[in-house]
């Protein structure tokens, strides 16, 4: 083997040569491409963060809110049932007004047509009983005794009918 030093020379100045050029024009490149592309993943992954961040505010904004709008809801459902209730005792009070005043009504129409048949009652008796005494006595009292019997015969009535 035999060693030639200008081949060795030559060969690493060569060697110098493509390292300097391929550093120049290679490697210089790849790098800025390389480290410009980590810059663009990192700003990437600051903005996903960001959105992250935001869509967690947005979550709790959404949630809060969301809240609000049950007890609301809630409070809006017992109002309404307490303002139910309430008209609904009115309602009931009202409609027992009406019918304690329809039966006061009705007691007082019944009061007055019971009375009305009694003194309808009263005075066909009262004559019925006048022509019975007539008949039996064979003739026709006058008016003033007439009157005066059928009095009688009333009161008599009433007082066995009170017993």
């Amino acid at each position: 083997m035999d060693i030639k030093i200008p081949q060795i020379v030559f060969v690493i100045v060569n060697v110098l040569v493509l390292y300097a050029l391929m550093a120049r024009f290679f490697f210089r490149p790849v790098k800025e491409f390389l480290d410009k592309r980590a810059q663009h993943v990192q700003k990437e992954i600051e903005a996903a963060e960001s959105s992250r961040a935001q869509a967690a505010e947005l979550v709790a904004t959404y949630e809060s809110k969301l809240s609000e709008a049950r007890e609301e809801a809630r409070r809006i459902i017992e109002d309404a049932t307490k303002q139910a209730a309430t008209v609904r005792a009115e309602i009931e009070a009202e409609a027992r007004e009406q019918a304690e005043l329809m039966l006061k009504r009705a007691e007082k129409q019944i009061a007055l047509e019971r009375d009305k048949a009694l003194a309808s009652l009263r005075d066909e008796i009262g004559e019925l009983t006048l022509l019975a005494a007539g008949h039996l006595l064979g003739r026709k009292l006058d008016p003033e005794t007439d009157q005066r019997l059928v009095q009688e015969f009333i009161a008599g009535m009433d007082k066995a009918h009170v017993q």
